[in-house]
């Protein structure tokens, strides 16, 4: 699925063992990526370069104006540190030199790191987002820096990423940014004034144990490289049937997908070697698992005479990641978002009598590929209202595409801790920011076992850095109709969470697309984290971070009065009414709705028809639209649940 930039994986099967170290091809010096041209260094800690040079030589390496002399070791590894230095915009230069090579890298500033990880909803990206348009045209910061990780992943812990380049924040370069991060970066510069680098080690679909060490999930760090071990060599059988499928399509199979090939729009065409393929359906699951790049679909349909002459809409779900489609040689429409419905107006005059010909150039970046979603979604819909199905049998042909290792590794534990969050405990940074929790929210065991996976990380993370007090801010799962209702549970889990100390919580209840795991309002989510760090980690103290929590429920007569904690009065989201988003259950068991009124901090909930109330909850759905209760700076109030 489309997220950011195609993932940065060696077509070989062994990708993962490639060497990570940006090198040059006129000098023997390497440095990691984190290291190059443009990075941003956390200020107030000592500053870690290393990297490698001629084996068993003298290294000089100067930063700014410090030098310091190292000897690389028999593998040519070398390590050095400077002391520490006060935020500033203005660039530095480093300089590495060992006999005859030398290495410069330029525009080095020093300010605060921040890493963003989790799933796809902090992978997303700004240009897939609200407003995106207008703040890519009129956003120039040099200084709010963004470095994202590759996907990648390891079968052990490795002190090397998988690639990566800092970029500045000019209109050239934001729309690949993480959404969220941006929105936090953009206010903490605009509050602090120093220059703010976001790390972006994200995965789309990835579950919170992917993210864990071995000693985290409580496995022997032999246990976890076997199981990615056996993964491995299944996932290599694999490769190898997909390649030989793709034989029977000379050319098809490239090294790097860099543009496609074919034009195989046309009405006639001849199709005896094309395959058939089911839809919806993403070929992953079908015969063509690691498959990337471009693929075509074809099929046709029927029209009477009458029916030709007026517009029709095609419909074609959602197709992974992005489609150019035409009707008999006429394109029709294209979309470039993996999760967007397809659905494309025909005019009459591409259209005839008889049979009508799809074609369906389709171009995936990483993750699934393909036409998918449900048999409803695809169709075609004449003037009158009629419907025929495109569900069932297509035809399709690689173009160019590449093979990798695929299998469920982004959810398979310690695989991309090995690769993507390991190799950062090298340098210091300020804080983590984590969007995390979907894939973990299916059932409530995965939900129940998230309380002690979740802090567990935390502690990991800040041990491994050697930070115990190191800020981490995450987001609370945004509203949604997921179908399990099991989403209640993984945001009570988040917030258990809190009594970890120097931590955070951003509130998205209210801010959500029920019809849409994505939503697109990433402004809101960063803003919130921004007041976060603002209050708690900048000293911002009258920035105001967190709306109402429940204090407590007590039973007075024939009302139950819920005593929530705030900084602000409480309200409601329309401004004016009752107060929704609340539950009591009877003596059964059995949870009615309620609506109440909000006197001073308290909610005062009537009883009228509840005989001996056992417990009371708020906003305890997938998706609590109806949650209306928030503070009266918009901040909304806290989902629990609470037994008496």
């Amino acid at each position: 699925m489309k997220f950011l930039l195609p993932a940065t994986f060696a077509s070989s099967i062994t990708f993962f063992l490639s060497m990570t170290f940006a090198s040059s091809a006129l000098a023997n010096i390497e440095l990691p990526p984190l290291l190059l041209d443009g990075a941003v260094l956390q200020r107030e800690q000592p500053i870690p370069i290393w990297g490698k040079a001629p084996p068993n030589q003298t290294v000089t390496v100067t930063f700014a104006n410090d030098q310091k002399t190292v000897e690389s070791d028999a593998d040519g590894n070398w390590k050095t540190s400077f002391k520490a230095r006060k935020a500033s915009a203005e660039p530095v230069q480093l300089r590495i030199t060992s006999g005859e090579f030398a290495r410069t890298v330029n525009d080095i500033v020093i300010g605060d790191v921040w890493v963003a990880s989790g799933q796809s909803n902090m992978e997303w990206v700004v240009r897939d987002s609200d407003g995106a348009d207008a703040e890519i045209a009129n956003t120039n910061e040099l200084n709010i820096r963004h470095f994202k990780i590759p996907r990648s992943w390891a079968v052990t812990p490795s002190d090397t990423l998988a690639g990566g380049q800092w970029l500045p924040a000019t209109t050239e370069n934001l729309g690949d940014f993480t959404a969220v991060g941006w929105y936090f970066a953009k206010i903490i510069h605009s509050e602090i004034g120093v220059p703010v680098g976001l790390i972006n080690s994200t995965w789309g679909g990835s579950r919170i144990e992917g993210w864990m060490s071995a000693q985290n999930l409580g496995i022997s760090s032999q246990q976890a490289q076997d199981t990615l071990q056996e993964m491995v060599t299944a996932g290599e059988q694999k490769v190898a049937e997909v390649r030989q499928l793709l034989q029977r399509w000379p050319g098809s199979l490239v090294t790097k997908v860099d543009g496609p090939n074919a034009d195989w729009s046309a009405t006639a065409l001849d199709e005896r070697d094309w395959l058939t393929i089911h839809a919806p359906s993403l070929w992953e699951q079908q015969s063509y698992p690691g498959v990337d790049g471009f693929m075509w679909y074809r099929k046709t349909f029927e029209l009477t005479a009458e029916e030709a002459k007026n517009d029709i809409t095609l419909g074609l779900g959602r197709i992974d990641d992005a489609d150019i489609t035409w009707i008999n040689g006429h394109k029709v429409g294209e979309t470039s978002a993996h999760d967007l419905i397809r659905t494309y107006k025909v005019p009459a005059k591409f259209l005839k009598p008889g049979k009508n010909q799809i074609a369906v150039r389709v171009e995936d970046y990483q993750g699934g590929g393909g036409i998918y979603s449900s048999d409803d979604l695809l169709y075609v819909q004449t003037a009158n209202g009629k419907r025929y199905s495109l569900a069932g049998e297509w035809k399709i042909k690689a173009d160019r595409v590449t093979v990798i290792l695929s299998d469920n590794f982004h959810n398979t534990g310690t695989a991309l801790y090995n690769k993507m969050i390991h190799p950062l405990f090298q340098i210091p940074v300020k804080g983590i920011l984590w969007y995390q929790g979907e894939s973990n929210a299916y059932s409530e065991e995965d939900a129940e076992n998230y309380r002690s996976q979740f802090a567990g990380l935390i502690k990991d993370w800040r041990n491994s850095w050697t930070n115990p007090n190191m800020p981490f801010y995450w987001v609370q799962l945004a509203n949604f109709v997921s179908g399990s209702e099991k989403w209640p549970f993984l945001r009570e889990a988040q917030t258990a969470t809190l009594a970890v100390k120097h931590t955070g919580q951003a509130i998205t209840i209210d801010i959500g697309n029920p019809k849409d795991i994505h939503p697109r309002d990433k402004k809101t989510v960063g803003e919130r984290l921004a007041r976060i760090a603002l209050n708690q980690t900048y000293g911002k103290n009258k920035v105001h971070f967190r709306g109402p929590i429940v204090q407590s429920a007590s039973i007075k007569k024939d009302q139950l009065i819920v005593k929530f904690k705030t900084a602000k009065s409480l309200s409601v989201r329309d401004g004016h009414g009752v107060v929704k988003g609340f539950e009591i259950a009877d003596s059964s068991g059995q949870f009615k709705a309620v609506t109440g009124t909000i006197k001073g901090n308290s909610v005062i909930l009537p009883l009228a028809n509840t005989t001996k109330p056992t417990a009371v909850r708020y906003a305890w759905s997938d998706n609590p639209e109806e949650a209306n209760l928030k503070d009266s700076e918009g901040l909304p109030a806290e989902p629990f649940r609470q037994y008496f």
